[in-house]
């Protein structure tokens, strides 16, 4: 059983409709451990007119970040101080826009949406691979959403740029995801 717990950043995921009905996968474990994350069922195409995603982009507060590789993103884990600051502003807060569906899914998302895609984004560099062990990464880089979700919040913490769950919280969703990945591998052996 997870304790939810908030987190220093917000996190909102925008998760296929595939993912969505789906009872296990990471963004039920991310729903059911943050609780000041938000998610929003979308193809992709519908995103630009969503209510709920809107009100981001006219939040005066936030500035919302897409987490997703790519060659212009902002590194978080090498990028300058100096960077971040005129990227979040000390007067706003960073929201994190996650894409929760496979590779192929979230690409074809990101391509549907020109909200999405006008967002900047960042990334972070990473030593392990992904423990999905029943799903195919398309680069060893890539990770689950539950696991680049805690990759931000260490490297937000460990930068100075937020601040870590007071007991940790944070990690049972890793231990929950591994449990989860334990779980499949058992079913397909």
């Amino acid at each position: 059983m997870t304790r939810p717990f908030a987190t220093s950043a917000e996190f909102v995921l925008i998760v296929h409709p595939d993912e969505f009905k789906s009872t296990v996968g990471t963004a039920w474990i991310l729903r059911r451990s943050i609780s000041n994350s938000r998610w929003i069922r979308s193809y992709g195409a519908d995103l630009d007119r969503d209510s709920a995603f809107l009100d981001l982009f006219n939040a005066s507060d936030v500035v919302p970040l897409l987490l997703f590789p790519g060659p212009r993103s902002l590194n978080l884990s090498e990028g300058s101080d100096e960077a971040w600051k005129a990227l979040v502003p000390s007067s706003k807060r960073p929201v994190f826009i996650v894409v929760d569906g496979t590779w192929n899914q979230a690409r074809k998302m990101l391509n549907q949406s020109r909200l999405l895609r006008s967002l900047p984004r960042v990334s972070f560099e990473t030593t392990r691979p992904s423990e999905y062990g029943f799903k195919q990464q398309p680069h060893p880089d890539c990770l689950s959403s539950v696991e680049g979700v805690h990759r931000v919040v260490e490297i937000l913490a460990e930068r100075n740029w937020g601040t870590l769950p007071p007991l940790r919280e944070h990690d049972q969703m890793i231990e929950i995801f591994r449990k989860m990945v334990r779980f499949q591998l058992q079913q397909v052996s």
